[in-house]
C-alpha cells in the first residue's frame, strides 16, 4: 500500500509542480485530450472493450458518490458516456497510463445539461483510479 501512496505522490508532484505556475488557475489547464506540456508521452495505446467498460464503471460510481446530490434533482436526465479508445502512455520508473472520459447528462431532446470530463490514471498494472473531474 505504501508503494501506491508513493506513486500518487510522485504523479501529483510531476503534474502540479510543472503544469501550474503560481499565477495560473486550474481552469486554465490545457486541453485534456492532448498531452500536457511537461508530460512526455512515449506513445498512445488502444483500450480493449473490457477495459473501456471498467473505466466507465469506475467513473460512474465516482460521480454517483461525489456528485449525486446535484444530479438527483432532475431524474428525467439520461446519462451518457464518450470514451476514446486510446490512452496516453508516459514512461518513467514505471509506465503511467492516462485516459479521459466524457460523462454527460441530457434531457429527452438530447440537450446536455451537465457534462464532466473525468481523467483516470493507472500505474503499471494497477487498477484505474479517478485523478480529477472537470
Amino acid at each position: 500500500m505504501e508503494g501506491l501512496a508513493g506513486r500518487w505522490a510522485r504523479l501529483r508532484q510531476r503534474i502540479f509542480s510543472s503544469t501550474l505556475k503560481s499565477t495560473e488557475s486550474i481552469d486554465e489547464l490545457p486541453n485534456s485530450d492532448m498531452p500536457h506540456e511537461e508530460e512526455i508521452v512515449q506513445g498512445i495505446d488502444s483500450l480493449e472493450l473490457v477495459e473501456q467498460l471498467k473505466i466507465i464503471g469506475i467513473a460512474s460510481r465516482y460521480l454517483e458518490e461525489h456528485f449525486a446530490q446535484k444530479l438527483r434533482n432532475d431524474p428525467a436526465l439520461d446519462k451518457g458516456y464518450a470514451l476514446q479508445s486510446q490512452m496516453f502512455v508516459t514512461s518513467g520508473e514505471e509506465p503511467v497510463y492516462r485516459v479521459n472520459l466524457d460523462v454527460f447528462y441530457q434531457d429527452s431532446t438530447g440537450q446536455r445539461k451537465y457534462e464532466y470530463i473525468v481523467s483516470l490514471v493507472r500505474f503499471g498494472s494497477d487498477e484505474w483510479h479517478v485523478f480529477q473531474v472537470k
